[in-house]
């Protein structure tokens, strides 16, 4: 009788004469491929190389906190072996050749504020100063140049529109200083948005997801394909995980890029509307039959939306006859078009389908803050009472919250006192009264729709009325 040691090394030989042929033949299939990969690898790495370049930038920082602190201190603390106006912060990174003629693509938090900025290609590490063409901090991309004394090598670009969760994917950059670095892994995620803190300032997301190791220093930096192509720019990494860091699409980046030579700046398409994704309360609320789509909860003063008619609450569903999926596709749709462009705008307002054509006008440059994502489930549990003096706008209505449960339904939704309540269900609120008689209307179970002001801004809230009253 087969011991079970053999019966396993009889089952593991079978295996492979199944699935790799004859042993001989199979061992020899897998070693090719593992040296084909290798060489796919090598190959990559030294086509990519001469296109990445190193970038140091410099920033005044003590003179900058002498500025702006009292000269008393700098006399306790004279700092005598320091010149507070040469004292400089640095900061490094990768970039891009995009152009024979020295046009190199970067992160624009590499190069923001900069006083001098050094540029080194080659393994012979030649050292040129760069001067900044354009910036775009809504998608954190910017365009320096140098003056080569010849042509250079320039990166080959993909088409990030075409990727696929676990391709290959290959980091070049200059981690910690460490010149020339080639990591790999695979594209892990697409489409990864609503990122805060650092990036708050970086309007349009999209990034690209990956393991292959990104470390500071990588900014600015390619990421490849297995043919070598440039898929993405990478640039932030998640510092609480590991493995997980993200990159720009190049086909962005690419529109940036070009944007930037033309124009010295990215002219943009602009609505004028905050928005968001529709979740299933408040497409209840909205009687809307789906998620799709993007809710409008403020439309700007003066802006193309609100001189088209456009209104909080509308639902925008298709922009020329393309489906709106999310807020982000809407987003996007937008910036793509021009100032002057007319489009046509399907939307949902109660539930009714209307069209409206909108002429688009040049997106701001000074807007470029992107609002945290909010939690989406409200109940009730608060109290009200009417405006306090002097705090409404002139002819405004509403009613105010005075009270929220602790830890109850309404501060879990992030209901908070101060708040005020224009709306309920579509329904202008005009007093205390008026805002009781809505909610006493309104049955168990229901989906309600809170329109209200906070602070300077206004936002919807969807509320679930208890299913048990108490």
């Amino acid at each position: 009788m087969k011991s079970p040691k053999i019966a396993v090394a009889l089952s593991t030989l079978l295996c492979l004469v199944l699935f790799m042929g004859p042993v001989p033949y199979g061992w020899a299939a897998a070693e090719r491929s593992v040296v084909q990969l290798e060489n796919m690898f090598v190959d990559v790495s030294e086509k990519a190389m001469p296109t990445v370049v190193h970038i140091t930038s410099q920033r005044q920082l003590l003179k900058d906190m002498k500025d702006k602190m009292d000269e008393d201190f700098f006399k306790i603390f004279p700092f005598p072996h320091m010149d507070p106006d040469a004292f400089r912060a640095m900061a490094a990174g990768s970039g891009l050749i995009m152009d024979k003629a020295g046009y190199i693509l970067t992160n624009n938090h590499l190069v923001e504020n900069s006083e001098s900025i050094k540029v080194k290609i080659g393994d012979k590490g030649r050292l040129y100063d760069g001067q900044v063409i354009g910036r775009d901090p809504a998608t954190d991309l910017a365009v320096i140049k140098i003056e080569p004394e010849k042509p250079l090598p320039q990166a080959t670009l993909g088409d990030s529109s075409k990727l696929k969760v676990g391709q290959w994917a290959i980091a070049i950059g200059d981690p910690f200083g460490l010149e020339k670095t080639v990591s790999v892994g695979v594209i892990s995620g697409l489409g990864r948005a609503g990122f805060g803190g650092p990036l708050e300032n970086v309007r349009y997301q999209d990034f690209i997801q990956t393991d292959a190791s990104i470390n500071p220093g990588n900014s600015g930096g390619p990421l490849l394909n297995s043919n070598g192509e440039v898929i993405g720019i990478n640039t932030f990494i998640q510092s609480a995980g590991s493995g997980i860091g993200f990159a720009i699409p190049v086909n962005m980046a690419k529109e940036v890029y070009e944007q930037v030579l033309e124009h010295g700046e990215v002219i943009r398409g602009y609505l004028g509307v905050g928005i968001r994704d529709l979740w299933e309360g408040m497409a209840a609320a909205l009687n809307v039959p789906d998620m799709k789509g993007a809710l409008i909860d403020q439309v700007m003063p003066d802006t193309p939306a609100e001189k088209a008619g456009l209104t909080h609450g509308d639902v925008v569903r298709k922009i020329d006859g393309i489906e709106i999926e999310s807020s982000k596709m809407l987003q996007q749709i937008i910036s793509h078009k021009s100032p002057g462009d007319k489009v046509r705008v399907t939307l949902l307002r109660q539930g009714e389908q209307k069209e409206l054509t909108v002429e688009l006008s040049k997106f701001p440059a000074e807007i470029a803050m992107v609002r945290e994502p909010e939690k989406k489930e409200n109940v009730l549990g608060l109290a009200v009472g009417p405006l306090p003096e002097g705090l409404a706008q002139p002819g405004e209505k509403g009613v105010f919250i005075t009270d929220v449960e602790p830890n109850g339904p309404a501060e879990e939704g992030e209901l908070a006192e101060g708040d005020i309540i224009l709306e309920v269900n579509m329904q202008e609120v005009k007093s205390v009264d008026a805002f009781w008689k809505i909610v006493d209307d309104l049955k168990p179970g229901q989906w309600v729709s809170f329109y209200i002001k906070r602070a300077n801004q206004t936002i919807y809230r969807a509320v679930k009325i208890p299913t048990t009253q108490p």
